[in-house]
């Protein structure tokens, strides 16, 4: 009780609104779209000897960095966002580790020789693994490691 005998009430109330996590559906549409700008840079990769090397430098940068603004371009032309998991935005670091393993199968392309043959290995293995993750338990490998969802806007 305050002095005089009255009380003092302090009532606060959020107009945030509660995030909605995306359905897998849409996750996984909007990743398929962010494979058509890969694809594209991936046909350096056709160019002899040094083309893989090429390629690893461009795909590399463009799947680790691919959430830097809060959602890819998948996810901007389907109405989705990457936050936090308790819905509050997502740090620039967390966008960016949520992203290495779609990163480091292609960053081995880098590597002359050696690197073609792991390159491809390693990124099939973390796509898959990614894939089976995003449809078995609604969120990927990397928004586990770094603790990120993907929300509808």
């Amino acid at each position: 009780m305050a002095q005089g005998g009255f009380q003092t009430t302090v009532t606060t109330q959020s107009t945030e609104a509660i995030p909605v996590a995306a359905d897998r559906g849409l996750r996984v549409a909007g990743y398929l779209l962010d494979v058509l700008p890969a694809m594209v840079l991936g046909l350096f990769g056709m160019i002899p000897i040094i083309g893989p090397i090429i390629a690893g430098l461009l795909l590399a940068p463009y799947w680790l960095l691919r959430d830097i603004t809060g959602a890819s371009l998948g996810k901007l032309l389907l109405g989705m966002r990457v936050v936090r998991k308790d819905g509050r935005p997502a740090s620039t670091g967390a966008k960016i580790l949520r992203n290495v393993p779609l990163a480091i199968g292609i960053a081995f392309l880098i590597i002359p020789v050696l690197g073609y043959l792991l390159g491809p290995a390693v990124a099939t293995i973390v796509v898959m693994t990614e894939g089976i993750l995003i449809l078995t338990q609604g969120e990927r490998l990397g928004d586990r490691i770094a603790g990120t969802t993907v929300v509808r806007k």
